[in-house]
């Protein structure tokens, strides 16, 4: 009791002189630490900053009350956010995002069998993002990263590159087992996205725009066994297309998302290969 009147003294000190005022807004989660001879106030989050942490600590020490303020930001998450706070009053952070899915090729010719749970994906972006000061529940973002994505056909079948350099169906050698066969593409990936957020104290966001790729590597690769010896080939210049534009979309919600993405556009160039589709969805965080 001592010790909590001795506080409410010297916050009630600290607050008569203006300048030396801590004043924080919607907080999220507020601790009293209490000890023998210890007693330390903890904020942690404030408005649509959730990693903010303000500690109040007093302390007596020869009879006498010390006290020590100090403000950090809590980085212990999953990925990587570093913010700052702009001459503006707008919101900068650095986010570290990571995505897995699966992709189910669509428009595919009747004689391509791509099989979906043979079809994935995977991204790792590093993302600028920035929330205006007179809009806090919206967040506008800018990245840069690498997607690579790799499409499978079913066991009986396998692509091949032709003479005249178009992609094509094969048959697998005679008695070839453990058979597969995919297209594969990497790309440096531009996201541009526009997230909202319902709600000052809400950990749910939407999150929508194009993703630009801009495909740096193609190629197709086949792999089987006949006996005890194992095969494999890898075909380049495949005629993919240099620049792809996606649709992405992704819901979140404490740090973790599920995301859907649809590219209209066809993986090969129109007179490079059959013209399919891609339709992906996944785990982002």
């Amino acid at each position: 009791m001592f010790l909590a009147i001795a506080l409410l003294a010297v916050v009630a000190a600290q607050a008569s002189n203006e300048n030396d005022t801590t004043l924080i807004n919607n907080a999220h989660k507020v601790m009293i630490i209490t000890g023998d001879s210890l007693q330390t106030i903890k904020v942690m989050g404030k408005e649509d900053d959730t990693k903010y942490v303000y500690e109040n600590s007093i302390q007596l020490v020869d009879s006498n009350y010390v006290s020590e303020t100090r403000t950090y930001r809590d980085l212990k998450s999953i990925g990587w956010d570093i913010g700052r706070k702009n001459k503006n009053g707008s919101h900068s952070n650095i986010t570290l995002n990571f995505g897995l899915g699966i992709s189910t090729p669509t428009n595919v010719p009747e004689q391509f069998s791509l099989r979906p749970f043979k079809s994935w994906e995977g991204m790792i972006w590093l993302q600028l993002n920035n929330t205006p000061k007179r809009h806090k529940l919206q967040t506008y973002s800018v990245g840069l990263g690498l997607t690579f994505r790799k499409y499978g056909l079913r066991d009986g079948q396998m692509f091949q590159k032709g003479a005249d350099g178009t992609i094509q169906l094969g048959d697998f050698p005679e008695g070839a087992a453990d058979r597969y066969s995919n297209i594969t593409i990497t790309s440096l990936s531009v996201p541009l996205f526009f997230t909202h957020k319902f709600g000052a104290k809400s950990h749910y966001k939407l999150t929508l725009g194009p993703v630009v790729n801009f495909n740096i590597g193609g190629s197709v690769n086949n792999g089987y066994e006949i006996g005890d010896d194992e095969y494999s080939s890898t075909t380049r210049s495949i005629g993919y297309r240099p620049v792809t534009i996606d649709f992405m979309g992704i819901l979140r919600a404490y740090g973790f998302g599920f995301y859907f993405k649809y590219s209209p556009q066809s993986v090969l160039k129109s007179n490079r290969g059959p013209q399919f589709h891609a339709l992906s969805f996944g785990l982002f965080f």
